[in-house]
């Protein structure tokens, strides 16, 4: 009785395909049932672009900018700080932030 190594391969390759395909479609059809498209792992780790001037609806330049639109970043260092400071404490429930009232003094 030879031995067929390529068959029990081939039957082997052919098993774990198979489910791999249907591992792969019950991944799809759970996400399509959820939404329209998978939900990204990067989910809610969005970054909040707007201005943190108080009132201002303008969009910041981003975290090297301090969060600060081209408007309010022309202000002094002085009311920059202050500015955020306001935005980091108008929170519900949130606490003074140090850090900042360390630089505010440096400044003064």
């Amino acid at each position: 009785m030879p031995f067929h190594f390529d068959q029990i391969f081939n039957q082997i390759a052919e098993l774990i395909a198979e489910r791999a395909a249907r591992k792969i479609n019950e991944s799809v059809q759970r996400g399509m049932r959820d939404g329209a498209r998978a939900v990204s792992a990067l989910k809610g780790r969005r970054l909040d672009m707007r201005c943190h001037y108080p009132g201002c609806k303008n969009r910041s330049k981003g975290p090297r900018f301090r969060f600060m639109c081209e408007q309010h970043m022309k202000l002094s260092k002085r009311e920059q700080i202050v500015a955020l400071e306001t935005w980091r404490n108008s929170g519900k429930g949130r606490t003074r932030n140090r850090s900042i009232s360390r630089q505010r003094r440096a400044l003064l």
